[in-house]
């Protein structure tokens, strides 16, 4: 059994890699279109989610748009992506991070997998960041028999970011576009959206 310390120890790293992975996907916000995403974190959840929160560039709400995307977009709740993050040691780590990747409820947009490493102070640092859409992290995934996903984490390396988009090269700089795509993909595919599932 876990003392009250050791539980908020292993809260904080994360709470730090979430932190972390906020900065480097605002490194993104700059390179936009007709839509721009800033992220910041939910800290109403016991391991902070982050937010992608969209707009127009052209300062339409998108609730006011008749752009046949943002009539997709707005049966988001907020204009907002929820995206759940996962912990992908690097290396050995004094953390278990089951009870934070494991989940029952399909309820977020996208996933940041934050592939960290430990410094000599031990403390946690970001190596690796991999942005995937709900739709392409479940895909031939299933539950187990309590309904449990269990995710092969390390196996979303097609869907990594650079952690220095401006010095070093970026496959997917306008991350917004690749927002709005898989986006407009749930909205097609389900009618609604894993954060926002009103029909």
């Amino acid at each position: 059994m876990k003392t009250l310390q050791e539980k908020t120890v292993e809260l904080s790293h994360r709470a730090a890699l979430v932190e972390a992975a906020t900065a480097v996907l605002n490194e993104y916000t700059p390179f936009k279109s007709h839509h721009r995403v800033t992220f910041h974190t939910d800290d109403t959840q016991p391991t902070p989610w982050i937010i992608g929160q969209l707009e127009r560039t052209d300062g339409t709400p998108i609730a006011d748009s008749t752009d046949p995307l943002d009539r997709k977009l707005v049966h988001l709740k907020d204009a907002s992506v929820r995206i759940r993050p996962f912990f992908l040691p690097m290396c050995a780590t004094p953390w278990a991070e089951t009870d934070a990747n494991e989940f029952t409820d399909v309820n977020f947009d996208y996933a940041a997998i934050l592939g960290y490493g430990i410094d000599q102070d031990g403390k946690p640092f970001l190596k690796a960041l991999y942005f995937v859409p709900t739709d392409a992290l479940l895909e031939r995934q299933s539950p187990d028999e309590n309904g449990v996903w269990k995710l092969p984490l390390a196996t979303y390396y097609v869907h990594q970011l650079s952690l220095e988009p401006r010095n070093k090269f970026a496959r997917f700089l306008y991350l917004i576009e690749r927002i709005c795509e898989a986006m407009e993909y749930q909205y097609d595919k389900m009618g609604y959206y894993y954060s926002n599932p009103q029909k």
